[in-house]
């Protein structure tokens, strides 16, 4: 069996210290090392296939390089189509940034110190990433451990912590703006979990668009409320409405997998999506190109999501800014076939037709 190469191996390879050699491969900042002597310690570590210990050098440091993201078990959080590609975005910045990724996840609801995530009792990470559901009072538990945290696309609302949002209240304008523009009038929003600030801010985005363009909306006969986001929630919400004869046109879903099951009750009762009814969507994710018709959404950059909300938490790691940031991720509008003008027979406005992508 070879003997692993140790870092006194290194060291005589590359004819300097130990101490140098140390300093170079875990990125001391605060030694002034030559570049040409850099450069030869890396390539005497890399020709005996080297690797120090991210253990050791962590006790050496008082540093891990360790940043969690942390779930809640009632979450499909993973498995969304929407925050997969989120993950991925954070994963992929935190291998950019040489920082080790721990997963951990917490059960609701909190009572106290005792219910915190393990990487923060064992305190074997350095920050926190919150996907979605938060608990305040755990938050402030973290945060009196010296620990930063950040929170995406977070539920319920706190002001009090560094938040990366989608740009939900825009999206939901865009998605309105667009079916005036078509000629729609009788317009539905199909919606679940109205106490989240997302989805709330996104029905408020779609209804401030019809108000200033003088479109109708009349709550009780307009607003379609389901049980779950899900494209179940949606299929039978929808079902449900048309087969009562709803008399709608156009239908504003607060996200994809919600769509996708509306174009499913409605080819299911003989309608034809868009010809009698449009449908918009909200994420764009993977799904919504595949569908038939393929669903006009409003987009989000997922991985951007995610990238920014690491980089934010690596920023708070390494420079300790205490100053609590909201940032805004932009969206747009993907106009595909599932959104047309109104059949004939319903009533236009005057408003042009937007341009199809």
């Amino acid at each position: 069996m070879t003997k692993r190469p140790t870092i006194k191996d290194v060291a005589k390879k590359a004819g300097v210290s130990i101490a140098t050699v140390s300093f170079v491969l875990n990125k001391h900042p605060n030694e002034v090392i030559s570049e040409k002597v850099k450069k030869r310690v890396w390539a005497a570590a890399r020709e005996l296939d080297y690797h120090p210990s991210a253990a050791a050098a962590g006790l050496a440091r008082k540093r891990t390089r360790n940043v969690a993201i942390v779930f809640y078990l009632d979450e499909e959080t993973v498995s969304n189509q929407f925050y997969s590609f989120v993950i991925k975005g954070a994963i992929e910045e935190a291998m950019r940034q040489d920082y080790h990724l721990l997963f951990s996840h917490v059960s609701a609801p909190y009572a106290g110190p005792a219910d915190l995530p393990k990487v923060v009792q064992e305190r074997n990470a350095e920050g926190v990433l919150f996907m979605r559901q938060i608990e305040p009072k755990m938050i402030r538990d973290i945060g009196e451990r010296g620990l930063p945290v950040v929170a995406v696309d977070q539920y319920p609302a706190m002001r009090q912590v560094n938040s990366l949002q989608i740009d939900n209240r825009s999206g939901g304008y865009l998605a309105a703006e667009h079916l005036v523009q078509l000629g729609h009038q009788r317009i539905g929003i199909l919606q679940a979990a109205a106490d989240r600030p997302s989805i709330a801010e996104r029905v408020d985005g779609f209804r401030s668009a019809l108000r200033r363009n003088k479109v109708p909306f009349n709550a009780r006969a307009n607003v379609l409320a389901c049980e779950s986001l899900t494209y179940e929630g949606g299929y039978q919400r929808v079902q449900r409405a048309l087969k009562r004869g709803a008399r709608l046109t156009a239908l504003f879903c607060v996200n994809d997998e919600m769509a996708a099951g509306a174009i499913r009750a409605a080819h299911e009762i003989g309608l034809s999506v868009p010809r009698d009814i449009s449908v918009v969507g909200f994420d764009d994710i993977t799904m919504s190109n595949y569908l038939d018709p393929p669903l006009t959404t409003v987009g989000v950059g997922k991985e951007q999501l995610g990238q920014r909300a690491m980089a934010r938490l690596i920023e708070l790691v390494e420079n300790g800014n205490g100053k609590i940031e909201r940032e805004l991720v932009p969206v747009e509008l993907v106009v595909r076939n599932s959104t047309a003008a109104p059949p004939p027979s319903a009533p236009r406005t005057r408003s042009k037709s937007r341009r199809r992508e």
